[in-house]
Order: C-alpha cells, then sequence, then structure tokens
C-alpha cells in the first residue's frame, strides 16, 4: 500500500513539475534521409509513414489499413513497412522516428520478448532490418514532431485495406510538411524526467559508426561548408519597433545579417530571419545553400533558450528566410525569465554556406517543390 502511495506522489511531483517547450520536426543530417511513421486505431488499425531528405523535402510516403489488431501492432507495422520501404529505396543512411516509445524499447531490448510474445514476428523482423548493411539512427519524438505521419495513419484508415504509397505529397499533408519545413513549433508540457529518460533511450539506438567514417563525415562538412557563429548583442530591446537589423558579417565571401521583428511578425512570438543584404546587387543567377539555427539565448539558463534550425537556398529573389514564431513575447519580455538582462538580449546565429543550384519542379512559389543540387563552394 505505501509502495502504490509514494507511486502516485511521484507521478503527482511529476505533473507539476512539467514544462513548456516547444517542439518543431527537425530535418535530417547532410546526406541523410529522414523516415518517420505512426500507427493508430480506429475499429481497424492503420499506419503512415513519410521519407525526406536533407532539405526536409517530401521523397516517399505510404498509408495502411492493416484490417484488425491492436495499437502496437499498427506501431510496429508502420515501421516494418517503412523500413521495408527505405531498404527498396536506397533511401539511406536514415533516421527513424517514431511517437511510440514502445517501438524504441522493442527494437532496442528494453523490453525483452520471447516466442510467446504475440508480437514476437514482428519485433524480430523489424530488428532483422534495422541490422542490415546500413547505417541509422532510431529514435522517440513526440506526437507534435511527427504530425505528417499521424495524419498519412488517419489516412491509411479510410482506404481499402493493404498498403498504399504516394511519390507526391496527399493534399492534406502539404500544409503540415510546409510547417515542418519552416520550423513552425508546437508546444508541449514535458517532465524533466521524460526528457532525461527520451535522451538516454537515443544513446542506446544508433547504429555503430566507425571513427573513420565519423572522421571522413566531419572532413567532408568541412570541406562543403563555409561555417561560422555569430553572435549579436541588441541593447534597449523594450523600445525597438518594427525591423531591426544586426551588422553585416561575412560568410562564403558573401554578406549576411540578422532581422528581427521585436514586437513580432504578425504573431505575438519574435520574428527572426536570416537575410542577404543589397540582393539586388547580385550577379544573375546567384543562389546559396545555407543550412542555419536561429536562438534566443537565455543569459540565465542556457538550456532554456530558444532554438529553430531549417535549410534554404537563398537567392535574389529569395533573399530571407528564418522564423515568424521563434519565441513567445510574453516570456521574453518578463526579465525574471532571463532572455532580457537589462533590457539586453542575445541572438546566435549559426549558419552554414555552400554554393546551391535549384532546380524548380512544379510550383516556384513552393519550397516543398524544389529539388536542390549542391555543389562545393
Amino acid at each position: 500500500m505505501g509502495k502504490k502511495k509514494n507511486q502516485k506522489l511521484k507521478l503527482f511531483e511529476d505533473y507539476k513539475t512539467k514544462e513548456q517547450v516547444f517542439l518543431s520536426w527537425i530535418c535530417p543530417p547532410k546526406g541523410w534521409y529522414k523516415l518517420n511513421v505512426d500507427g493508430t486505431v480506429h475499429k481497424r488499425i492503420g499506419g503512415g509513414g513519410v521519407i525526406r531528405n536533407e532539405y526536409g523535402q517530401w521523397v516517399g510516403g505510404f498509408a495502411a489499413n492493416f484490417g484488425k489488431g491492436k495499437v502496437i501492432d499498427a506501431e510496429l507495422s508502420a515501421l516494418h513497412t517503412g523500413l521495408v520501404y527505405a531498404w527498396n529505396s536506397g533511401w539511406f543512411p536514415l533516421e527513424v522516428e517514431t511517437d511510440a516509445i514502445k517501438t524504441i524499447q522493442f527494437m532496442v531490448n528494453e523490453i525483452e520478448v520471447d516466442h510467446s510474445h504475440p508480437q514476437f514476428d514482428l519485433i524480430r523482423s523489424c530488428q532483422a532490418l534495422l541490422n542490415q548493411n546500413w547505417r541509422y539512427s532510431l529514435r522517440h519524438v513526440y506526437r507534435e514532431q511527427n504530425c505528417v505521419a499521424d495524419s498519412l495513419a488517419r489516412h491509411g484508415l479510410t482506404m481499402e485495406p493493404g498498403c498504399h504509397y504516394f511519390t507526391d505529397p496527399p493534399p492534406h499533408c502539404i500544409p503540415l510538411l510546409a510547417e515542418d519545413q519552416s520550423g513552425f513549433t508546437r508546444p508541449r508540457l514535458v517532465t524533466p524526467r521524460a526528457m532525461q529518460y527520451r535522451r538516454g533511450m537515443a544513446s542506446q539506438s544508433q547504429s555503430p559508426k566507425t571513427g573513420d567514417s565519423q572522421k571522413m563525415e566531419e572532413s567532408q562538412e568541412r570541406e562543403d561548408l563555409a561555417s561560422m557563429t555569430f553572435r549579436w548583442k541588441i541593447d534597449n530591446f523594450s523600445e525597438l519597433n518594427l525591423k531591426h537589423y544586426s551588422e553585416v558579417f561575412i560568410i562564403g565571401d558573401f554578406k549576411w545579417r540578422i532581422l528581427i521583428y521585436p514586437r513580432g511578425n504578425n504573431t505575438n512570438h519574435l520574428s527572426v530571419y536570416l537575410e542577404v543584404p543589397d540582393s539586388s546587387e547580385l550577379p544573375y543567377g546567384w543562389s546559396r545553400y545555407a543550412r542555419f539555427s536561429l536562438t534566443m539565448v537565455n543569459q540565465v539558463d542556457h538550456s532554456k533558450s530558444f532554438t529553430k534550425g531549417t535549410v534554404h537556398v537563398f537567392s535574389i529573389r529569395e533573399s530571407e528566410f528564418g522564423f515568424q514564431s521563434l519565441a513567445p513575447l510574453i516570456l521574453l519580455r518578463d526579465q525574471r525569465n532571463g532572455f532580457l538582462v537589462n533590457d539586453t538580449c542575445i541572438i546566435e546565429a549559426e549558419v552554414g554556406v555552400r554554393k546551391a543550384e535549384a532546380k524548380i519542379l512544379e510550383d516556384p512559389s513552393s519550397s516543398i517543390s524544389a529539388s536542390m543540387e549542391a555543389t562545393s563552394s
């Protein structure tokens, strides 16, 4: 009786210490693909998955009606389908994400199963796929970071039995893809213990990487990208209105700067963008691929800083890109929260740049339909 009471008290304490975090889908590393999968149940079980490239662009997807079963059957079946799809298509190395934490536990043998387990064959089949000769990482994400896969899974329930593959995104996925690609964040209350557990699990769920392959990847990244971290200290923040620009900094022989909207760009969040100044003076056909992150620094506790990252091909026509909603203004303006110290705030930009040529496949105004080919600068 005492043990149960202690467990209830611990759960209550966890609930009281929940913190709001802002979560977003993140592009995979250079040269990698990312598979997001999800399962669902409503009379029948369905599954869905999406594979995207390093630019956050749709590569392939699927929605499935698996028939009858339990939620775990749906989650494992979606994972199995996605792994087979990626392997057969040559889409690897592969980051795999699911919001079903039990699925991860099965894959890393945190939950042991024997032949009597109802999902034994499916679990072993997924593990066998992961153990093939490819690089992968496997991690748990929250449902706020798995929206496209969730939408496809629910779509699968409306379809005929079987698995249906999509070379182009279904219409209901396009707004979600655009949000993910832009770094759009969604709030969630999370306990510190849950976050710590997920970090520990992530360290168990990666394929082995040799020292040589690690060095080769790091060397290739250095060759391809000219990069730097720019730190911008902004005084008298509360007095600023409309747009405010940083000083210019140089990356890859070209000028860059940060643009902020201190009162939000039609939103109640701080809006922050990376910009190429004087873009009209650039040579015809100029473009640069940039992988970058922008951070509103918490000067008291850096772990509470707001950071978003994305990729974009900057051009004369599209010389500005970033985040309309980086951090809530109501939090930033309260100096007790650590973002403003003596009415001074700090924005950090980590930027990597290389040459890029963009081939527009469909609608030139849609970043989802652009296929990018990059060459080292």
